[in-house]
């Protein structure tokens, strides 16, 4: 299922209901900690077993069956000794959880040897039943999950991968400190009204040399990769959460280990290794269901370190599970069609519309133009050239390069030679990609190496055209062609980074706009006087629904979606107190009345299209819920 969408109920609600503990697999501490804080701030019994634990009793606890939920990592689980877990089963154990399930697989994103040896706990908790989850599991990676936990014909459940809420945007770049400026400046425009910002970088060079662009222009900046210190990454990661800082400027050490739902941007400066990689950073963005906006620049440098990724891998498999996820990332960066499209065609949803109206490619028109000659002089090339070869031969052959492999191949004596010359080879690659989309093309590969050749599709075009006349062919141009063709420089298009209505105050008057922040700042102050982070307290949608209710009662604030009985017990007389005190400032009402510049305005959103007359006895349960504030369970008896 997708980011955000309920995973974590799968094991958070069994315990509740059965007073039992169900154990979590975790890959990282940081995001067990992230979960830890957030169920306690629910009234939740949850702790975490790892090297960062520093309370003593918590594993006495946990053997004894004391908490709802405990969490540990693949190490931590299979080290653990046995008397513990027989111990733990003695008090009850309804449910081992397996989260980032795709760690589990050679062909998953982010294999882990050590989710490998997870099965063995199943000859120790016996009647225990395993659950895998997973926002990016293709079917390979399902099949391996369900092989290597040994699980006998589960149910599989395989929800919608489609994030609405989240605008897609793709855009080739040139590395370069202008580039670079640019970025800082569309970033300081929102970064402090629009929520926060993760940058994934695919080298630490970027990452330094962003981060200080970031701080120079006085943006409260996070720093986050695998050679800083683990204090130092604990804290950069506590100040991130806590909203202490508004950018985290990271590689993808710091993928998975972020639980925080109100981050507005995720900006990848440079292409991840695979769709999977990208659809889980990028899945960091708009958890609480709130317009948010991805972006992703690339280079072409960016598809040319497979040998760099491969470094290492054991196993065929492993290698060629890498060099097609980094051929697909390749294809995405390329498209000119819907993006959605193509990230739900992936994981294998199928999508009915041909666009979502929430992409780049979706809500910018692509310019058209027949592309027959330039497209049959490419395939010709590619076809003389055997197939033996990956994309730069048959460029460099058309650009009229004299290379020492040219000549020596003779390819300098095709006819193809040099008639290519007017456009650049990012031109041509383009081109190449657009014709790889459209099937006309075909790239596979062998090891670490990457080659072209003309698909069955292309072979016919080729047959019905002639050197003088080829049959229309017409393709959209991507951004790279444009720019080449009218000698611009890409550096100064950064992109929106609020496209599609990022902020949150957009339906808000001024004055609810204002009590907004005013309550966000609340509710900053007040997590950081309780220890906690401010989205644990609770989400900013949350927040901007009790702007609009500004409620005077307990009863009234527990009506608002995303309010528990927890945070009204602990929390409700300070948010009471706070609402009033506020709304008085503003000369805003209570209860749900707008102010007198809005009240025309939203009139008729308050008047339900259709009354629905309740019976006499639900009327006076709604009553006594709603005006009196009883609890349910007593309304019920009564």
């Amino acid at each position: 299922m997708a980011t955000g969408s309920g995973k974590s109920l799968c094991y958070q609600v069994p315990p509740l209901l059965l007073e039992k503990t169900a154990i979590v697999i975790s890959p990282l501490i940081s995001l067990m900690q992230d979960q830890v804080m957030s169920l306690k701030q629910r009234g939740v019994r949850a702790e975490f077993l790892g090297s960062a634990q520093t309370d003593g009793s918590v594993h006495t606890k946990a053997q004894s069956g004391h908490f709802h939920l405990l969490f540990m990592t693949p190490e931590k689980a299979c080290s653990t000794p046995l008397s513990f877990w027989l111990e733990l089963l003695e008090a009850g154990i309804c449910l081992f959880a397996v989260d980032e399930a795709h760690c589990i697989s050679e062909w998953g994103h982010d294999f882990r040897v050590e989710y490998k040896q997870l099965h063995k706990l199943r000859d120790v908790l016996l009647d225990v039943p395993f659950v895998g989850l997973t926002a990016t599991a293709t079917e390979n990676v399902r099949i391996d999950i369900i092989n290597s936990l040994k699980m006998n014909n589960p149910y599989v459940a395989v929800g919608s991968f489609d994030r609405k809420n989240l605008f897609y945007g793709v855009k080739h770049f040139n590395r370069s400190l202008q580039f670079v400026d640019e970025l800082v400046q569309e970033i300081s425009k929102y970064a402090r009204k629009a929520g926060s910002t993760i940058i994934y970088c695919t080298t630490i060079k970027d990452v330094e040399q962003i981060h200080k662009s970031l701080q120079e222009a006085g943006i409260k900046t996070g720093i986050y990769h695998g050679q800083m210190s683990s204090n130092a990454r604990e804290e950069s990661h506590r100040s991130f959460i806590k909203d202490e800082l508004l950018v985290m400027v990271a590689t993808i050490a710091f993928g998975m280990g972020i639980d925080k739902p109100n981050i507005r941007q995720v900006i990848h400066y440079g292409c991840p290794k695979s769709i999977e990689s990208y659809y889980q950073e990028s899945g960091r963005c708009g958890r609480d269901g709130i317009p948010s906006v991805c972006w992703l620049y690339y280079t072409r440098a960016d598809f040319a370190k497979a040998d760099f990724y491969c470094g290492g891998l054991r196993t065929e498999n492993q290698r060629r599970a890498v060099m097609e996820s980094l051929l697909a990332a390749q294809h995405y960066c390329s498209l000119t069609t819907c993006r959605r499209k193509f990230l739900l065609s992936y994981f294998g949803e199928k999508s009915s519309a041909e666009k979502c109206g929430n992409c780049d490619n979706c809500m910018v028109s692509k310019r058209e133009r027949d592309m027959s000659k330039e497209s049959f002089l490419l395939m010709s090339c590619i076809q003389s050239c055997q197939g033996y070869w990956g994309l730069n031969m048959p460029v460099d052959v058309l650009r009229g390069s004299r290379a020492k492999k040219i000549l020596n191949a003779h390819f300098d004596k095709l006819p193809f030679h040099g008639l290519g010359k007017d456009y650049s080879s990012n031109w041509w690659k383009s081109l190449a990609y657009q014709l790889i989309s459209h099937g006309y093309l075909m790239e596979t590969f062998r090891d670490t190496y990457k080659f072209v050749r003309v698909s069955p599709k292309g072979e016919k075009y080729i047959r019905s055209a002639r050197p003088d006349h080829q049959p229309a062919l017409i393709l959209p141009l991507t951004d790279e062609m444009v720019e080449d063709e009218e000698q611009q420089c890409t550096t100064g298009e950064v992109g929106e980074l609020n496209s599609m209505a990022t902020l949150e105050c957009e339906q808000l008057s001024e004055a609810e706009a204002q009590i907004f922040h005013m309550l966000l700042d609340e509710r900053t102050k007040l997590a950081k006087s309780i220890g906690t982070a401010p989205y644990a307290v609770c989400g900013d949608q949350t927040i901007k629904k009790i702007a609009l209710a500004r409620p005077s009662t307990k009863a009234r604030l527990a009506n608002i979606d995303g309010v528990n009985q927890h945070l009204v017990v602990r929390h409700g007389d300070y948010l009471l107190q706070t609402i009033r005190q506020l709304s008085q400032e503003l000369n805003l009402s209570l209860d749900g009345g707008a102010n007198l510049e809005n009240a025309n305005t939203r009139k008729a959103n308050l008047v339900p299209h259709h009354k629905k007359k309740l019976t006499p006895a639900k009327f006076d349960a709604w009553k006594l819920w709603h005006e009196n504030g009883l609890p349910i369970q007593k309304i019920a008896l009564l």
